[in-house]
């Protein structure tokens, strides 16, 4: 695995666009390796839905990998807190970067991001692609279940840890 190296900061609404086509990105190039046609195109659609795509990455407090010397975006993680607790929400990595460490490393500051700001318990609804990070990461599958998802059935994961 290459390492890549990056620069973190939180995500702005500038930056909404720019992170809504890397997560269609992933949905379109990597999808139709876990998932059906149907699944992936269902997934994609997400990032084309302006206000609720805005939301998931404004709501949650989302950072941002950019590549040293260029700030292109490498991808995203964002997590939301209560009390103790915090929520995974995402993690992407844009398709061509994928395999590099960058999704890990990602996780793990934003795990110690919210470790020092008090969380202690931390959970995250996973995709196939994601569920070897987070269990790198510490995590244990807890549940798995069969969801619609844009009205399109998926297989998900609720991983916790702490």
């Amino acid at each position: 695995m290459v390492q890549v190296p990056f620069v973190w900061r939180p995500a702005t609404p500038a930056d909404v666009c720019v992170l809504a086509a890397i997560y269609r990105d992933g949905a379109l190039r990597l999808g139709p390796l876990a998932y059906t046609p149907e699944q992936s195109r269902a997934w994609a659609a997400f990032a084309e839905d302006e206000p609720g795509f805005r939301d998931y990455v404004l709501q949650a407090d989302t950072w941002i990998a950019e590549r040293v010397g260029d700030a292109r975006a490498l991808g995203f993680c964002g997590a939301s807190r209560g009390g103790d607790a915090c929520e995974i929400h995402s993690l992407y990595v844009t398709p061509l970067m994928t395999r590099r460490g960058i999704g890990a490393a990602m996780l793990r500051r934003t795990l110690q991001r919210v470790e020092h700001e008090g969380a202690t318990r931390f959970a995250a609804w996973v995709t196939p692609f994601s569920k070897p990070v987070f269990l790198a990461a510490g995590f244990q599958l807890a549940q798995t279940v069969n969801a619609p998802f844009a009205g399109v059935m998926f297989e998900r994961y609720r991983v916790e840890r702490g």
